[in-house]
């Protein structure tokens, strides 16, 4: 065998195991970041909730229903903050999820935000929800899923992406009674050590201002 064909072989013997390396090196990190699961983005959940608050307010200027009146007695309205819904990620941690109440991942929150339109029709919801999605499909927002069918009104978007990559998902839900939902959710987030929160770990936040139009007016009256 020539000299340069043994310095050929050499060649490929010496690349091929820099391959080799370089595959259990990419593999051993990817297997890791799936053994201990994807970290939880780091934001401010004060700062959360105020894009909460702006999203909302997109999709009630989007609807383009200013008759409606706010309902004041909506259940879930207002923006809260919940940590019992972060669990720890990861294949290391997957045995505890199956568990039938989940460990919590300290320091983590979800933020969501939720309000509510009352006397809207079928019709006005249906009109005004395609309104909505126009509109913010326009303005970078990706539809998640959109019904309208029977007595069913439903749209979830996810908004446009931010610096901190904490993804937001947001929508209306037309209910029986008349009540046009319009709600905000954050992912789980990890917050700063120096965030205000309760006894309990929970992140203090701010009422919601949206939608800013209708926050003056005098309350409905049902």
């Amino acid at each position: 065998m020539s000299n340069d064909q043994s310095g050929g072989a050499g060649l490929r013997r010496t690349l091929g195991v820099g391959v080799l390396v370089v595959a259990l090196v990419l593999g051993g990190v990817w297997f890791n970041d799936l053994w201990r699961g994807q970290p939880f983005p780091t934001a401010d959940p004060v700062a959360v909730a105020g894009r909460l608050d702006a999203r909302t307010q997109a999709i009630y200027d989007g609807l383009q229903l200013p008759d409606a009146p706010l309902n004041p007695r909506w259940p879930m309205a207002g923006i809260e903050a919940s940590i019992y819904d972060c669990h720890p990620r990861g294949l290391a941690n997957f045995p505890d999820t199956l568990a039938d109440s989940p460990p919590r991942e300290p320091g983590t929150a979800a933020v969501h935000e939720s309000w509510a339109l009352a006397g809207v029709t079928h019709a006005q919801a249906a009109d005004a929800t395609a309104r909505a999605r126009r509109t913010l499909e326009a303005a970078g927002w990706k539809t998640v899923s959109y019904k309208v069918s029977g007595g069913d009104v439903a749209l979830r978007l996810e908004a446009p992406g931010t610096k901190d990559k904490v993804a937001v998902r947001a929508g209306v839900v037309l209910y029986p009674n008349g009540n046009l939902e319009v709600f905000a959710a954050a992912e789980c987030v990890r917050y700063p050590k120096s965030a205000a929160v309760d006894d309990e770990g929970r992140p203090d936040l701010p009422d919601p201002s949206a939608p800013t139009q209708l926050r003056s007016r005098p309350p409905a009256s049902s």
